[in-house]
């Protein structure tokens, strides 16, 4: 049920993705301890060169409102395809930067898949090869 709410709302941040050289369209939401929620997808400019990615600009966000290490509550990420390993270009570090090991960070599909799985397991996770 919560995951269904946030399914809905990342499949609507996809449309803003600003992809001009590829197909690879991801979003992101980060919820605060305290409920609040901040939203980001991924940016591209057309050579390739420099990308902002959806999670960090969710991150971003939430720390331009003040928040820091220890309100970050659960992350999750959505890529735009039925490819939920494409979730491996996510950014762990800037995840694993803000978010205690133990936060919850929900990986989906497009089409209803999902992996869910804490923080500290983001670099061995299934997305990993």
């Amino acid at each position: 049920m919560e995951e269904e709410k946030y399914r809905k709302k990342l499949v609507k941040l996809l449309q803003y993705c600003c992809v001009p050289s590829d197909s690879l369209h991801f979003a992101s939401i980060v919820v605060m301890k305290d409920g609040t929620e901040f939203s980001g997808v991924n940016v591209k400019n057309s050579v390739f060169r420099d990308a902002i990615y959806a999670e960090q600009a969710a991150i971003g966000q939430a720390v331009t409102e003040g928040y820091k290490k220890g309100d970050f509550a659960k992350i999750y990420l959505m890529v735009g395809s039925e490819n939920i390993a494409e979730l491996k270009y996510l950014d762990r570090a800037v995840i694993t930067e803000f978010f205690e090991g133990n936060c919850e960070v929900v990986c989906m599909n497009l089409f209803g898949h999902s992996v869910v799985m804490p923080v500290d397991n983001l670099y061995s996770s299934i997305f990993n090869y």
